[in-house]
């Protein structure tokens, strides 16, 4: 069985709906370095590298029991000390995105795990303004992305990534004015799973229609509006 990772906060309806898919749920538990609104957002917590999962010393022993179903699902675990706190940037060290060979991150902000590890892999660090590089951006393939900074959109097309630009907004965070179209979603396979309705996004044509351009299937997760829930990882 297939096992996706989750806030533990996510709405009841997608958690159903994940079930009901097939995948077993991995719900985090909160992280009170971090701000509340996003304590137990996955795309804060842990950065996937190959087969190694990276996260905070700190909550690799707080969040013990979801860290232990992890390394059973074949991950080695790899902590860091770095100081974190909820305060911007030091509560971004595991917020990066792999995408097409690079990782695009404030690379002054991000763990020294996640340099290491590009150094060591011989992979490009891609440094860019927004600390929330993986919130922000919807992966759709290895070479396809949907985002709404415009610094990202820029870095990725010069990397000959396929890039739809879309608005701002209309993605509800609980704290913050909006959330991101990253936090809202996650791939498996040949679908995209949203946490709520993408045809209620200004741009839920586009979206559907670009994923769609790209072998995929954007799924919506419930009936609601979207909601950022600090991305789904599918493992």
């Amino acid at each position: 069985m297939k096992t996706v990772i989750v806030d533990n906060r996510i709405p009841q309806k997608c958690a159903d709906a994940l079930t009901d898919f097939g995948f077993s749920i991995i719900r985090l538990p909160s992280f009170s370095a971090l701000p509340q609104p996003v304590s137990a957002h996955p795309d804060m917590l842990l950065f996937f590298a190959k087969d190694t999962v990276l996260c905070h010393r700190e909550y690799a022993e707080i969040a013990a029991r979801e860290i232990e179903q992890i390394s059973a699902a074949g991950y080695r675990i790899s902590v860091s000390d770095e100081k974190i706190s909820d305060s911007y940037p030091e509560d971004i060290l595991f917020n990066a995105l792999s995408l097409g060979g690079k990782i695009y991150c404030k690379a002054d902000s991000v763990s020294g795990l996640i340099i290491d590890f590009a150094r060591e892999n011989g992979i490009e660090i891609r440094n860019v303004k927004q600390g929330y590089a993986k919130c922000s951006v919807c992966a759709v393939s290895d070479n396809a992305a949907i985002t709404s900074d415009t610094g990202l959109c820029k870095a990725m097309r010069e990397d000959g990534v396929d890039v739809l630009l879309i608005s701002a907004g209309s993605i509800s965070l609980s704290g913050y004015d909006t959330g991101f179209i990253g936090g809202c979603s996650g791939s498996d396979g040949e679908r995209i799973y949203f946490s709520g309705n993408i045809a209620l996004h200004p741009n839920g044509k586009a979206i559907a229609e670009f994923c769609e351009k790209h072998s995929k299937k954007a799924v919506s997760l419930s009936a609601e509006p979207l909601y950022d829930v600090g991305n789904m990882f599918f493992i």
